[in-house]
């Protein structure tokens, strides 16, 4: 993966015309991507504490690709992904709970029973099935891998490219950071009507921030010296890209309760650092600005990391056709040390979801209209960098 400058592609190679919206109202494109984009790459299906202790299981949906994954730990730590099929009629395998503990899973049709490897295991009647192996019947595997307690899977056993190097730079930018010491706090999932790339477009700019989030966070993030909240910077990679944003409003007059969470902590939009960065590793706020407040990491296709000094959220976007998407959100944090600092985090936790809020209010407007093909392109400025990049890689993949 060819490593970018910092400043990303230029504006020239990315383009500077309208973007058509063709590509996020077309069914047929919509199969495009989900046959050449999302059966081909590594995807985020959960974070390791989902599965802390040997024997753990997980259920996870895979929306776009229509199936669920069977995660597992085995006794020695290891992860494993299949997909969640019985070999003999196409059951689910575990229909609930979806998570628990367990060494054997047992299909609820005919009673066939897989060990936490995937193998068969035990077949009633056994002896009525001609020419029959049950090694030859074990559950269909994914690839598996981590990434700074992040789980991604890939649709086949053995894809081409590894983990690492399909993040490439994001993980050389990333990793060492705060991500492996903050835990999960909250999840929030909507089931929206709208295309994933819009979906996803409406978090990848700071552009709105100043009208759209006028009554939660602008106070914190506009100031005189950056009126219209331009990022602090952007890397472009082959496939995926950061986009630091910028806060710490001088002239903010806080809330009684935002100078609670400020004295306390807890990762509250706008907290400042007196350019506190020595924890945070190269790639995270490269430019060192002191008004820093968050990095969008976006790992292509449809995962988001916004990783901050001592928090971090993530967005999971699974499209399910043209115009309507899954949408998983997870708030992590420090474990809080005192009660005040826990009070201080569920601040956050509640003003990140009513700022989420105000987001996804404009999302469905927006998929209407461009269904109507009134208006069938979009002018981009340069705080939409990242939004061009985007479209420009999903039809590089589908070429």
């Amino acid at each position: 993966m060819p490593s970018s400058s910092d400043n990303g592609y230029s504006l020239e190679e990315l383009g500077t015309n309208p973007v058509p919206t063709f590509p996020c109202v077309d069914p047929g494109y919509f199969l495009a991507e989900k046959e050449k984009i999302f059966k081909r790459v590594w995807l985020n299906l959960c974070h390791e504490t989902d599965l802390p202790n040997p024997g753990d299981f997980l259920v996870k949906s895979a929306p776009t690709l229509g199936i669920e994954v069977l995660l597992t730990r085995l006794e020695g730590g290891e992860l494993r992904a299949f997909y969640n099929i019985c070999t003999h009629r196409n059951n689910k395998v575990i229909r609930s709970p979806k998570s628990g503990n367990a060494r054997t899973f047992s299909c609820g049709f005919h009673g066939w029973v897989f060990n936490s490897q995937g193998e068969l295991i035990q077949v009633p009647d056994e002896d009525e099935f001609v020419n029959f192996k049950k090694c030859s019947f074990g559950l269909r595997p994914l690839a598996i891998d981590t990434w700074e307690n992040f789980v991604f899977v890939h649709p086949e056993e053995a894809p081409e490219v590894s983990l690492q190097d399909w993040l490439g730079e994001i993980s050389v930018d990333v990793s060492g950071g705060p991500l492996k010491k903050l835990r999960p706090t909250a999840k929030f999932h909507a089931i929206v009507e709208v295309n994933w790339k819009v979906f996803s477009d409406a978090f990848c700019e700071a552009y709105h921030v100043g009208t759209l989030h006028k009554r939660s966070v602008a106070g914190s993030f506009i100031s005189r010296e950056n009126p219209f909240c331009h990022h602090g910077g952007t890397r472009i990679y082959e496939n995926h890209s950061i986009l630091s944003v910028l806060g710490g409003n001088p002239d903010h007059q806080p809330t009684n309760a935002e100078k609670l969470v400020g004295e306390f902590g807890g990762g509250s939009y706008g907290k400042g650092l007196n350019g506190a960065f020595d924890h945070l590793p190269p790639g995270l706020n490269r430019a060192r600005h002191d008004s820093w407040n968050f990095d969008i990491v976006n790992i292509f296709p449809n995962f988001a990391v916004h990783i901050g000094a001592d928090f971090a959220y993530t967005y999971n976007f699974w499209p399910i056709s043209a115009a309507k998407t899954v949408w998983d959100v997870s708030i992590y944090q420090e474990p809080a040390k005192t009660l005040s600092e826990e009070v201080a985090q569920n601040y956050m936790r509640v003003l990140l979801r009513d700022t989420l809020r105000e987001d996804v209010n404009t999302t469905e407007a927006s998929q209407q209209n461009m269904n109507s093909g009134v208006v069938g392109t979009m002018p981009l400025s340069k705080q939409e960098i990242v939004l061009r990049h985007r479209y420009k890689v999903v039809e590089r993949w589908l070429k």
